[in-house]
């Protein structure tokens, strides 16, 4: 590791007692969620870190051309995997007349204190999820991309594409 001059360059890395642990559905071992996630009060605040340099350095807390319609209002927006609701958070309290969902197999978001135009759900995405055929307006999931299977993502795209407008991965 390292550079020639690196006293480093020989030594290896290992990680005693990782404060990470895999979360286990209830249904048993075969639907299982391979998703590392941590409620620990660092792992927490690196998540709501990790938003805010992510939207520093984008200048936004998204991509696609949906700005208008939250500002008008009457948007409705999902995040799957929100994690501890940072993203949605931010966006619930800068677009007040939109709606906002998020949903977490673990609940890291906020229960009580929160704005009214956000809602929390503790939801297994791969056991579907209760909501109509072209519900929302826009879907958020950017961290799920190591989280579910092949297999699982299959499923979980052809919920998302049923109740959705605008699919969105940062």
């Amino acid at each position: 590791m390292g550079n020639v001059n690196s006293h480093l360059k020989n030594k290896r890395l290992s990680i005693k007692n990782p404060k990470f642990h895999q979360i286990e559905s209830e249904q048993g071992s075969q639907k299982n969620l391979f998703y590392l996630s941590s409620s620990d009060i660092d792992s927490i605040d690196r998540l709501h870190m990790y938003h805010f340099v992510k939207k520093h350095i984008f200048q936004n807390n998204f991509s696609s051309p949906i700005e208008d319609k939250l500002i008008e209002g009457e948007c409705k927006v999902l995040e799957i995997g929100c994690g501890p609701g940072t993203w949605l958070l931010d966006l619930s309290n800068k677009y007040e007349n939109s709606y906002f969902i998020g949903i977490e197999n673990k609940p890291l978001y906020p229960q009580e204190i929160k704005p009214n135009n956000l809602e929390f759900v503790e939801a297994d995405v791969t056991d579907g999820l209760p909501f109509h055929d072209n519900e929302f307006d826009f879907t958020h999931a950017e961290n799920m991309g190591l989280v579910l299977t092949p297999d699982q993502w299959d499923f979980v795209l052809s919920e998302l594409i049923r109740y959705f407008f605008f699919i969105l991965f940062f």
